[in-house]
């Protein structure tokens, strides 16, 4: 049996601790929890409730961490947990830069010790069937793909609730690196990194931040394909459509539902050079698939996490896979930053240097509006 401490028991590390404790999570059992906030310890009887990491790495008594805090801290927190010897699972994002994550991969490498990155939403069915669609071909040469994710929406509350939110120095930017970070490591996962991109992004443009709320993308992918990536935090209710024009199929992803247009019996490259009619257009078989439920989510994360620390399983979520979005979130806003293209791969060094000097002049919130704020940076240094 798997031993499983979590750090922070915030939403999510909640939902870590409930899915433990409700035998979610088949080989392993919660062993015990840090938090700073008082806790129900009603609901962790039996079990070790610290409020200070350092202890808690200290008494031991467990196999692995999940690290559930803020995002500013999941890179030092997971450093030191696969120093100490412990294999460790980390929230999204595992890093405030693509740099840190890779250097979080290395340091897994030598410890030989199992580290896991939270991408949940790749274990969406709706996701999983679009990369297995481009993946064998059925799809064709992709000539175009098209990400509009602005249902993401959050009003000023949400970041003016905790002093870490909106700011460089707590999150290392916005919509980028916070909410779409998932959008963009399934992006990733399906059509791996882009050649180049070019981003615009707007900063505080909806809400009383610094980072920014708006995005929008050009793409040019491995093949050539142009594409683009649009997402917002500012908007309501906002769309999440994700258009993929292929050279067999066209396909369309949106509210859970998969619409492909196939084109019958030949490409629509033979089509367009084909056809004698000045204004056809190819026959098409259409599908559409309903997809309900999201997938086994975070169970299913740390039921893999489990399985590969007991050698039964290939870890799927890999800080390697989790460093890619990083990469193409921190690339957006470089490129945002120095009105230029960015091409991959990118200097993940300067762009470091550029984020610390954002941090450098970057605040945390004086007057948050809600009296819970912990300060995680004393806490767990």
């Amino acid at each position: 049996m798997t031993k499983i401490g979590i750090v922070g028991l915030g939403p999510i590390g909640g939902l870590h601790a409930d899915n433990l404790l409700q035998n979610k999570i088949p080989g392993a059992e919660l062993a015990c929890v840090c938090e700073q906030r008082p806790v129900d310890e009603k609901k962790f009887a039996g079990l070790r409730i610290y409020n200070d990491m350092d202890k808690m790495l200290s008494a031991g008594g467990f196999d692995a961490l999940i690290i559930a805090t803020p995002s500013f801290t999941h890179f030092p927190l997971a450093k030191k947990a696969l120093e100490r010897g412990f294999h460790a699972l980390v929230e999204k994002p595992m890093a405030l830069c693509s740099e840190d994550a890779l250097e979080l991969a290395d340091i897994a490498k030598r410890s030989g010790k199992v580290l896991a990155v939270m991408l949940n939403q790749r274990t969406a069915p709706l996701y999983s069937k679009i990369r297995e669609m481009v993946e064998s071909g059925e799809i064709g040469r992709i000539n175009r793909v098209s990400w509009t994710m602005s249902n993401w929406y959050r009003p000023d509350i949400y970041f003016a609730s905790s002093s870490w939110k909106g700011t460089w120095k707590g999150e290392a930017g916005g919509v980028l690196i916070n909410q779409s970070i998932h959008n963009i490591d399934i992006w990733a996962w399906i059509f791996g990194l882009p050649k180049t991109l070019r981003a615009w992004c707007q900063f505080g443009k909806y809400h009383n931040i610094e980072v920014e709320d708006e995005v929008c993308c050009r793409m040019e992918l491995s093949n050539g394909a142009s594409s683009t990536f649009i997402s917002s935090t500012g908007e309501y209710p906002g769309s999440n459509r994700l258009v993929i024009a292929g050279d067999k199929a066209f396909v369309v992803a949106e509210s859970g539902k998969l619409k492909i247009f196939r084109f019958v019996n030949e490409t629509l490259e033979s089509y367009t050079y084909g056809t004698k009619y000045i204004f056809g257009s190819p026959e098409v078989e259409e599908e559409e698939i309903e997809f309900f439920g999201a997938g086994e989510q975070h169970a299913g994360v740390v039921s893999n996490f489990v399985e590969a620390i007991n050698g039964d399983a290939e870890l799927l979520y890999t800080p390697e896979q989790g460093a890619l979005s990083l990469q193409m979130a921190n690339a957006m806003l470089m490129s945002a930053w120095t009105n230029k293209d960015v091409s991959f791969p990118f200097d993940h060094a300067l762009y470091k240097k550029m984020l610390s000097e954002k941090i450098a002049f970057s605040h945390l919130r004086e007057n948050p509006k809600t009296d819970f704020i912990i300060d995680f940076e004393k806490s767990f240094k």
